[in-house]
């Protein structure tokens, strides 16, 4: 058991830096303080703190639980700059695929690691609502890309 609690401490950390370096890069870029980004990085901050400490004493709900709390912070900000940007065609088909596999991976590692019988029970509505609300965007973007593609019916 204290293996398996290693294990999904050392990726939750792993995906904690990932998600780190990528709020970096929004910040830089967003070229100034964002409320959700902030927030987003602090969560990350007590993340890494909390994965320092000793590993088999680490609470791997309460970790993964920080980690989706910042990619949810991160994913909002990015949803909202995509809206401001109204959807560019050359980068947001992608941009929504990558909010995608972010919001996927607190889910990917609670069934990966049999935490928890429901993941929605421990990921909360807000993880579950933000993979439904980029769905449909994702779709139109796809069938907008390859109706470009495609032969018009005759």
């Amino acid at each position: 058991m204290a293996a398996a609690v290693s294990s999904v401490v050392r990726r939750v950390e792993e995906l904690g830096d990932l998600a780190q370096a990528h709020i970096q890069q929004l910040s830089e870029a967003a070229g100034e303080d964002d409320h959700f980004l902030i927030r987003a990085s602090a969560a990350l901050e007590k993340l890494k703190l909390l994965c320092g400490e000793e590993k088999e004493c680490s609470n791997p709900s309460n970790l993964l639980e920080l980690y989706t709390q910042a990619i949810l912070d991160m994913t909002y900000f990015e949803e909202n700059k995509l809206v401001d940007e109204d959807f560019p065609e050359d980068s947001s088909s992608q941009k929504v695929k990558e909010l995608i596999r972010f919001l996927s991976e607190p889910e990917i590692l609670v069934k990966e690691n049999n935490m928890h019988p429901k993941p929605c029970d421990l990921l909360g509505d807000e993880l579950l609502e933000c993979v439904l609300s980029l769905f449909p965007l994702y779709l139109s973007q796809t069938l907008s890309l390859s109706s470009d593609t495609l032969p018009l019916p005759q």
